[in-house]
């Protein structure tokens, strides 16, 4: 059994076989790569929305675009940086963590008779929510 340690308060949290905590984190590393996708695919459909909204304007008339409102630039500017920008930047931050996860996995495999290890929190709150998951499921 492997003891693993909090790496912000440097205290046991619990203790798993090593074959079951690279099982978790594997499980943790594919969900974290489904949300990477998922938020692609939003962005990617916000950016065809706006491409549309885009063409139809410039279909229009003259005259007909002088009368149909038309969000100010400011406005699509902010709308651009919370559908895009901040999204990149969460992505950013989910590729981090896989390659945290990715680094614990190997060191695993490397050396399986590991007695202890060192994990941030928010990994292992989300490897305990994952045993009671499958605790469930079996």
């Amino acid at each position: 059994m492997m003891m693993i340690v909090d790496d912000l308060y440097n205290r046991v949290v619990f203790e798993i076989s090593s074959l079951e905590l690279i099982k978790g984190l594997l499980f943790l590393k594919g969900k974290q790569e489904s949300e990477i996708e998922s938020i692609k695919n939003k962005i990617h459909k916000y950016e065809q929305k706006r491409t549309a909204e885009e063409a139809w304007y410039q279909s229009l008339s003259p005259f007909k675009r002088f009368f149909t409102g038309r969000a100010p630039s400011h406005h699509q500017a902010v709308e651009q940086l919370v559908n895009v920008k901040d999204r990149y930047k969460k992505i950013e931050k989910i590729k981090r963590k896989v390659a945290l996860l990715n680094e614990v996995i190997i060191l695993l495999e490397a050396e399986p008779e590991k007695k202890k290890m060192n994990l941030p929190s928010d990994i292992i709150k989300e490897i305990m929510a994952w045993q009671r998951e499958d605790g469930l499921q079996k």
